[in-house]
């Protein structure tokens, strides 16, 4: 290794890399950096910090041409914080007017402001947007509004109404957004109207297909009652999944989706936060709208904690086209769920048809063991599964034999169960080997949740699990003599170990973009030592 390479290795091994370790053996056997694949070290610098590139782009040609390759800049993370949010602004903008070309996907931060600096935040990111809307070149493919929470932290009117004019110009001028993450926004129902029309009425009204809008208004608001709200929602032509509030729509809006989305939409993901009596969506709208949108599959997200008191059947009404059921609960440890033995049953008679997935973590709660029992023998086309809650050990045998006899078709299985005995176990571990064998995905059964220190045995039966990372690269097809295979430009042979500060990502304090990789169109070989 020249010594220009060893500065390299020095500067990133303190702050990034502790290890880099080539998996195939022909790429162990190369002695020269020089040597290896454009892929791979694509895959290398797509893990390092705004400094750590500048410094390897410094180090030689080579690497000062991979500097600029497109799939290192698909992503950006843009955080004001509270500190310097025009030093942001002005970094930031600097990496649009080099790299903006590049971009596929921006999260967007905000921070958390105070009463001091919510106008300073908002003029620094209205400059940012300011500028965004004056480039033709930008392509946005996703938008993530990362938590802004404004109901909490933007009570300032002026600031608050500059932010989101700002945002909504930027949106307007964008042409290609597939995907928008705005849960957690909390923002008045007049505001995040005012971003739905934006995203609505311009270009992306037919080219997004993905909308996560989850706590999207302040809290005990019902939007379905704003016009502005329900007009800007039936815009979406091509929308594919929606993942929303249940008490954000009504009957009305379901038909207008099952209409005009009866072709595209696949995902319908509902979450109940709150007490939905008396608005609930009736049994009739949902058999029109299973009836109009074939492959379209609901998922119900519910909190038992939220609507404690209540009956939990009340929105679960026969014309659900229900495949994912996720139950959870914040209960104190004073506290006892005693509802559930009654859903599970009700959940089994309704959804057996349709349900291909099943999850619930309780801690404190009844005894349901003849409850899932009943529910898992009557849902045939159950995929997965995964249940943290206080079973019998019986029970937990008894599932296994139910997939063992063919009677459940489970391709992952998930059971933490607290409280057994270490002989329950010991009967446990003697029959999950013999009765688990057709699970092909994924097998755990503890007393732990899996990960943990003291987790149970689990079975992964995928040889390798490969992070997925779309940077919209092209793939790179490699004949490595017998064998041709297809890689991804951020999905290599290459193993990293990362040691790197979430507020690192983008940027190191003081540098960004601000300084350019020196000039490297000179004569100087490769590995001549740098001076």
């Amino acid at each position: 290794m020249t010594p220009k390479h060893r500065m390299f290795a020095k500067v990133t091994s303190t702050s990034i890399i502790r290890n880099v370790r080539l998996v195939k053996d022909n790429m162990a056997s190369l002695e020269e950096w020089s040597d290896i694949a454009d892929t791979a070290l694509i895959g290398i610098f797509s893990r390092l910090s705004d400094l750590d590139r500048l410094n390897a782009a410094c180090t030689c040609k080579n690497w000062y041409r991979l500097f600029s390759t497109s799939a290192l800049w698909r992503w950006r993370r843009v955080k004001f914080d509270t500190a310097s949010p025009e030093l942001t602004a002005e970094r930031e903008i600097k990496f649009l007017d080099k790299f903006g070309h590049c971009l596929n996907k921006l999260s967007i931060s905000l921070g958390r402001p105070n009463f001091k600096t919510c106008m300073t935040i908002s003029k620094a990111a209205g400059v940012y947007f300011q500028r965004m809307h004056s480039r033709n070149d930008i392509r946005l493919r996703i938008l993530e509004l990362e938590g802004l929470h404004m109901e909490q932290r933007w009570h300032f009117a002026l600031s608050r109404n500059r932010l989101v004019s700002s945002l909504c110009k930027m949106i307007r001028k964008q042409k290609y957004i597939e995907s928008i993450y705005m849960a957690s926004a909390r923002m008045r129902l007049v505001d995040g109207s005012r971003i739905l029309e934006a995203l609505a009425k311009g270009a992306t009204g037919s080219t997004i297909k993905n909308i996560y809008m989850e706590d999207f208004f302040e809290h005990n608001v019902f939007p379905f009652r704003y016009e502005r709200f329900v007009t800007a929602m039936s815009k979406f032509s091509s929308l594919e999944s929606l993942n929303i509030n249940y008490r954000y729509i009504n009957g009305v809006m379901l038909r207008n989706m099952a209409n005009k989305l009866n072709h595209c939409l696949k995902n319908l993901s509902l979450v109940i936060e709150g007490d939905v009596r008396g608005i609930e969506i009736p049994a009739d709208v949902w058999t029109e709208f299973g009836e109009k949108c074939p492959g379209a599959e609901v998922g119900i997200y519910l909190c038992t904690t939220v609507v404690r008191g209540n009956d939990l059947r009340t929105t679960f009404v026969r014309g659900i086209p229900i495949g994912h059921v996720y139950l959870t609960s914040w209960s104190r440890v004073d506290e006892t769920e005693s509802r559930l033995a009654a859903l599970l049953r009700h959940l089994g008679n309704l959804y057996h048809n349709s349900m291909n997935s099943f999850a619930m973590f309780f801690e404190q709660h009844e005894r349901i063991d003849a409850g899932l029992l009943f529910l898992l023998r009557r849902c045939r086309h159950l995929e997965d599964l995964c249940v943290q809650a206080r079973l019998s050990a019986d029970t937990v045998i008894e599932i296994m034999k139910l997939q063992h006899q063919n009677r459940l078709a489970l391709k992952s299985i998930n059971l933490t169960v607290p409280g057994l005995t270490s002989d329950d176990w010991r009967r446990i571990d003697a029959e999950k080997e013999r009765l688990l064998t057709a699970v092909p995905d994924f097998i755990y059964v503890g007393p732990t949740e899996f990960g943990s220190s003291t987790s149970g045995s689990s079975t992964d039966s995928t040889d390798d699990v490969n992070e997925d990372v779309d940077d919209g690269g092209d793939d790179v097809i490699i004949d490595d003599d017998d064998e041709v295979f297809l890689i991804n430009a951020n999905n290599l042979d290459v193993e990293v170990e990362l040691e790197r500060d979430d507020d690192a990502d983008n940027e190191e304090e003081g540098l960004g973009f601000i300084l350019p990789p020196r000039d490297m169109n000179n004569n100087d070989d490769d590995n001549n030592a740098l001076e």
